[in-house]
Order: C-alpha cells, then structure tokens, then sequence
C-alpha cells in the first residue's frame, strides 16, 4: 500500500514508540483515531482508513445504512483562527470528489450511495482528549452518482 501524500513513512520502530507512549503521535492521526471512535460509537462500520487514489487520500471509509460514507477529518489545536471544518477549500472539496469517484469506480459495492462527511476535531495542546468532535453529513456533494 502506497503512503499517503504529505506523510511521512514511519519506520515499525517509531510505529511501536508512539503505541506504547515513548512519543507523541502527530495531531492529525490522533485527531483520525478520535473521529474513528467517535463514528463507531454513532453507528458506522469503519470498513478502511487513509485509502489513496490517484494523489488524493480519504481518511475514512465506513458504511451507515445505504452508504458508503467517505470521511474528511480536520484536526486543529484551536479555533482561534478558523473552525476545523472550514479549513476545506475549493481546491481540496475537488480533490476529494474525484478520489471518491475514483474509488467508486474501482471498489462499488452494489447499492451503497457515496456520502461524503467532514468531521472537525479541536484538540487543545496539552490535553488527552479532544474538546470537541462535530460530525456534517453530506456536506461536499458527490453529483451524478
């Protein structure tokens, strides 16, 4: 499996020092972990996590009724500067339908509909838990699917 753009390779050393607390784990994939938990406590089966088509990445995939949820996760310290959520600009919203379609194609599940959710996090510095995790449904439109 291909590395995600813009992450870094971790070698099973430095994988196992983050598991047993030697060192910290980068924001982002705390802030993937805390929505994962979050979704399956609402009723989301996490079918994958960080897929790659093409050079786009989703965080999340999960089925909840007739969908195929397809889940954007922003993580951010505070929203002193800007909400979590409104981080997504025009140029990633794009990037994101065409991985989603990409993935379709290449994985549709007979009578699944693509969904694509954001989840935003705020996870204050110093703190263990996140402060808040909101959950937006279908908020970028997949269109003619």
């Amino acid at each position: 499996m291909r590395t995600a753009p813009g992450r870094k390779k971790v070698s099973w050393v430095g994988w196992l020092a983050q598991r047993v607390g030697l060192r910290r784990m980068p924001l982002g994939d705390r802030g993937e972990i805390a929505a994962a938990k979050f979704l399956r406590k609402q009723g989301v089966k996490i079918v994958a996590r960080n897929r790659v088509h093409g050079k786009g990445e989703i965080d999340l995939i999960g089925i909840e009724g007739e969908f195929l949820v397809f889940v954007e996760v922003r993580t951010r310290r505070s929203e002193g500067y800007m909400r979590p959520e409104d981080s997504i600009r025009y140029r990633k919203r794009k990037k994101l339908v065409g991985t989603v379609r990409g993935l379709m194609r290449r994985h549709w599940k007979k009578g699944l509909r693509p969904r694509i959710d954001v989840v935003a996090v705020v996870w204050p510095a110093g703190e263990r838990r996140p402060a808040e995790i909101r959950w937006h449904r279908g908020v970028i439109g997949v269109g003619g699917w």
